[in-house]
């Protein structure tokens, strides 16, 4: 599996862009007008990123620019609109957060592992062409399959953890690991990797 296939997890946010529609809610509660005419664009800003992800040639530099661009503005809106009331709703609040996560795991995969990535992919290995940490959601429903998939997350006997290291590093590793434990905690939600070293 190529690491920068991940994009494709950009899909789950979809919903959740389109459901952090503020802009009908900021009224009133520490906000003001120019916080609503903010909160719309805010609002356009955040659905036209859900859509564009899905999209997003990350090998392209003037989209992958463009894409931090987006995120950028999207972690100002939430800073700038965070006084307001509606920003301190739970369903505003993961939206953002999920967007955020989003957005640092792209950067992290295709500006720091880029180099790694392609290491792993020249050597070739059955544990990294086999690794797929996601698992369909039909299969997450049966207990003993997640069990299974959550087990396996870094690949069969957590050897893609040994791989990384000897290819690229110990720093590689952590970044790689802190990233999936951050998209499967913040975003997928499929394991319980609250304490995982």
């Amino acid at each position: 599996m190529n690491f920068l296939n991940l994009v494709i997890i950009g899909a789950v946010l979809i919903g959740a862009s389109k459901a952090a529609s503020v802009a009908s809610a900021v009224s009133g509660d520490n906000c003001t007008i120019a916080d609503t005419y903010q909160s719309i664009s805010c609002s356009f800003r955040m659905m036209d990123f859900g859509e564009k992800i899905q999209e997003l040639d990350v090998e392209d530099k003037s989209e992958m620019k463009e894409f931090k661009r987006s995120c950028a503005a999207l972690e100002n809106c939430f800073t700038s609109l965070s006084h307001c009331k509606p920003f301190n709703d739970p369903a505003t609040k993961k939206a953002f957060e999920m967007v955020k996560t989003y957005c640092g795991t792209v950067t992290f995969l295709v500006e720091n592992f880029k180099e790694c990535d392609d290491k792993l992919q020249a050597r070739n290995s059955t544990c990294y062409n086999d690794w797929d940490p996601f698992v369909e959601d039909v299969k997450l429903a049966e207990k003993k399959e997640k069990d299974e998939a959550c087990k396996n997350f870094f690949g069969k006997d957590q050897c893609l953890q040994k791989e990384v290291v000897e290819l690229c590093g110990q720093k590689q590793w952590e970044g790689l690991r802190d990233t999936l434990v951050s998209l499967n905690n913040d975003i997928v939600k499929q394991c319980d990797f609250k304490n995982v070293a």
